[in-house]
């Protein structure tokens, strides 16, 4: 049994928000209605210091902000993600995420990342694999996992006993008519100590993933970007961008699927998860809604996906779901002609895209070297970043995100840096005016 398990450690806890402890941030984190820039707004300007090298970065290629307002970045040339808090500061508790490496010993060279609402920290390498590590399972401990458990058939009355890692253990856990009448639980430190480290969730490879995804090439799969879904939905979004074949550029939605039964030491049992294919959310094609060679990927708080990409012809896509049926349509939310940031030859390399609270939209374009800023319905407002001759200029600017506070932070992957900046009429530190 134990051999069975060592091969079925890829799983994923999804807890109750109530166990974790979260810091206090000011600001409402989802508003009921989209917000609109102000008269009163002026310019981004710089906010200092600059977080560069003195920080331990290195290759910043992507950034994400917790729910607590800790920022993550994925650093490709540290091989880690590196964790600060708003000051600048590296907090204990996430070693395991520096050096990071998968249960075979290899090096992975993290190039995008995103934390959920209960702290589960994914990413991804380039690679058909998503890896997940769970905060809240390092900070409480593991007392136990399951080993086996023993179902009975609500509509028979027939009892099963099924053994993890098994398909039909698997079967009997996500169907509503197998009630759990008995736990065997096991105390192996060895395999306790595996899933408090990073793991994987996901693999295009994987058999069960194969079968699934039938229609495309899983296993050749290349994501490019990830991110977590908008409330508690037990589903994540990544960007497939295998180069080899056009028709599977693609958005894919990844599945969460009960593998395990946890005892944490505070006594609670709770489920892991591991992740399975969900279905394509979008595929290929050249008009507005459709994908082609997507890049960054990012969700608001109603459920509307944004990606940038590099294909033809529109280099900014918003879709939104249609939940009426047995499952989510996506239609396009931006239309050419209608919408500003469809604009076809506003970007030359739009690399990556990000949210705020207000479902405004800002949208990094590398060589441009700069973030332009759009109101929720895709209108233009500003653009951050200087003249590419300045010395603070933002040489290669490749992911931004936005915290609660409405700081903006860029990823420049050629200074080595990550850049802040606020508008000037709500921030009262150390900046630096743009020209």
């Amino acid at each position: 049994m134990m051999k069975r398990m060592k091969y079925y450690l890829f799983i994923f806890l999804f807890f109750n928000m109530s166990c974790m402890e979260r810091f206090s941030i000011d600001g409402s984190i989802e508003p009921e209605e989209p917000g609109q820039f102000g008269a009163g707004d002026t310019t981004f300007l710089q906010i200092q210091p600059l977080w560069d090298t003195n920080y331990g970065i290195s290759n910043p290629v992507e950034i994400s902000i917790a729910q607590d307002g800790r920022i993550f970045v994925a650093d490709e040339g540290n091989n880690s993600i590196l964790v600060f808090d708003q000051n600048g500061t590296r907090p204990t508790g996430f070693e395991q995420l520096i050096d990071l490496q998968d249960g075979f010993g290899e090096i992975i060279a993290p190039i995008d990342v995103d934390i959920d609402k209960k702290m589960n920290v994914f990413f991804i390498d380039g690679s058909q694999k998503i890896f997940v590590w769970n905060q809240y399972w390092n900070d409480v401990g593991i007392n136990k996992i399951s080993t086996s458990l023993t179902f009975l058939n609500q509509q028979t009355g027939v009892d099963t006993v099924a053994y993890v890692g098994t398909n039909l253990f698997m079967e009997l856990i996500n169907t509503n008519d197998w009630e759990i009448i008995d736990v065997v639980m096991s105390t192996n430190q060895t395999l306790i100590d595996s899933l408090k480290k990073p793991h994987i969730f996901y693999d295009g490879m994987d058999e069960v993933n194969l079968y699934l995804d039938a229609y495309f090439k899983s296993d050749s799969s290349k994501f490019t970007g990830v991110t977590v879904a908008s409330d508690n939905e037990n589903w994540i979004f990544v960007t497939d961008n295998f180069g080899g074949q056009a028709n599977q550029y693609r958005i894919i939605q990844i599945d969460f699927k009960r593998s395990l039964l946890l005892e944490l030491k505070t006594g609670d049992l709770v489920w892991a998860y591991t992740g399975h294919f969900g279905s394509t959310v979008k595929g290929y094609g050249t008009g507005a809604g459709t994908v082609n060679q997507p890049q960054g990927l990012d969700v608001d708080y109603q459920g509307n996906l944004y990606y940038t990409q590099l294909g033809d012809y529109f280099s900014v896509h918003m879709i939104s779901p249609d939940l009426s049926g047995d499952f989510a349509v996506y239609t396009s939310g931006f239309q050419p002609g209608g919408n500003q940031i469809m604009d076809m030859g506003r970007f030359i390399s739009a690399l990556d895209v990000s949210v705020d609270n207000q479902r405004n939209v800002y949208v990094v374009d590398n060589v441009n070297s700069d973030i332009t800023v759009f109101n929720f319905e895709g209108d233009y407002f500003k653009k951050i970043g200087y003249d590419k001759d300045s010395l603070t200029t933002m040489i290669e600017p490749v992911a931004v995100a936005i915290d609660d506070r409405g700081v903006v932070y860029a990823c420049d992957r050629a200074s080595s840096s990550i850049y802040r900046f606020k508008l000037s009429n709500t921030l009262n530190e150390d900046i630096i005016p743009e020209d």
